[in-house]
């Protein structure tokens, strides 16, 4: 663990912006490579800094958690800008890294330009991935004003943000487990006569008391011939017996997400059922088996999907493989046969989720996480390997 001296806030007087004391708070090693790495990638790219405005990036790269910053990163500097709403939050939020500036303003680029910060400046990198087309504009327009350059970049902190730290992997494994203990509560819950609704309200205030901060993403419960609708939301539809149940959910633990599928049956299971659980439970831990670091996802995703194939089932698996796990629910790298770019890196953790849907009869889908490590996978999470009957 690194730590540096306090800093303070940079401030104008005449702009009235208040001095912020920030706390001498460690930072994990893995900033300085992440920093390291993004200002390699700035020369690779001939820029002078880029611009990020992605909050998930930001988050990665100081602790912030807050719904508003940017910041403005150079070759021997790290510019953080948010508001006044923020001033109490950031001073035992952020971490104190080296040539950081912390700037309180509602009005980034006028901020800016008053100031003077990219007077050496010749061009900026913005993350064209996360930017609005209007946003892109008002950006271009103003570094034009000021004989300035303006290149749009792919991935120039995505890519560096899919390893994670030993303190990220930690945050993920916690909420892998509240997730896990949210299923196995979940199942005594469930019977004949309840609403798919009433299933996702239940995962969700278990998730809560468990210790999840809210959900990953919108949880799905869908049930019966609802099953084919991949992306289902839960509606007020009863559950029978003889239905099967899917069910997808996440949990979050200081902003890092679990994700994780589960099919059940209410009754007893028809042997089409155990039998396409079977090939899908077999693809999934197939894939985790064999993922590696520096694997292309297009490649796992052929592990799993000429399984499916092969079974006959290959036109009802409609969505890819998986995708990273991190501080939100979908990052890269996407596990797709839609892509052929997505390097797998070291320290990533994947959703791994095959799934099969037949129109007006049913959907099944099991997704469980894993760590890719340097030597050896992780699994953080462990889907049942039989169909469960309630």
């Amino acid at each position: 663990m690194a730590k540096t001296n306090q800093k303070k806030t940079q401030v104008s007087q005449k702009l009235k912006f208040h001095v912020v004391q920030i706390e001498d708070k460690p930072y994990p090693e893995i900033i300085n490579k992440r920093l390291y790495q993004i200002r390699f990638n700035m020369n690779e790219q001939k820029v002078d800094a880029v611009y990020i405005s992605h909050l998930p990036n930001i988050r990665y790269l100081t602790n912030y958690s807050g719904s508003w910053a940017f910041m403005l990163i150079t070759n021997d500097e790290i510019h953080f800008f948010t508001d006044d709403r923020y001033e109490e939050q950031i001073i035992t939020e952020l971490y104190d890294l080296n040539n950081m500036r912390i700037h309180i303003t509602r009005d980034v680029w006028k901020y800016i330009e008053d100031t003077g910060i990219i007077k050496t400046v010749n061009t900026i990198g913005i993350e064209q991935d996360h930017l609005t087309y209007t946003e892109a504009i008002n950006i271009r327009t103003r570094l034009h004003k000021n004989d300035k350059k303006f290149k749009p970049i792919s991935d120039i902190v995505d890519l560096f943000t899919q390893p994670k730290s030993p303190e990220e992997i930690a945050c993920i494994k916690k909420s892998c487990n509240i997730a896990e203990q949210v299923f196995e509560y979940i199942l005594d819950f469930i019977r004949p006569g309840i609403s798919e609704l009433d299933i996702a309200i239940e995962i969700d205030y278990k998730a809560r008391l468990l210790g999840s901060e809210g959900t990953a993403f919108d949880t799905i419960v869908t049930s019966g011939s609802r099953g084919a609708l991949v992306h289902g939301q839960p509606s007020n539809k009863k559950i029978k017996r003889g239905d099967i149940i899917l069910m997808d959910f996440g949990c979050k633990v200081n902003g890092f997400c679990s994700d994780i599928s589960r099919t059940i049956c209410c009754g007893k299971p028809k042997p089409e059922h155990k039998q396409i659980y079977t090939l899908l439970y077999d693809a999934m831990t197939t894939a985790i088996r064999d993922v590696r670091p520096g694997m292309k996802g297009d490649y796992l995703d052929n592990v799993a999907r000429k399984m499916i194939k092969n079974a006959g089932y290959g036109d009802y698996f409609k969505h890819s493989l998986g995708h990273g796990l991190g501080l939100i629910c979908h990052e890269k790298p996407t596990i797709t046969f839609r892509m052929q770019n997505q390097i797998i890196p070291e320290n990533v953790v994947l959703a791994i989720e095959p799934g099969i849907y037949l129109s007006d009869k049913f959907g099944m889908r099991i997704e469980d996480n894993v760590l890719v490590a340097p030597t050896k996978n992780i699994k953080l999470t462990n889907a049942p390997d039989k169909l469960l009957q309630i």
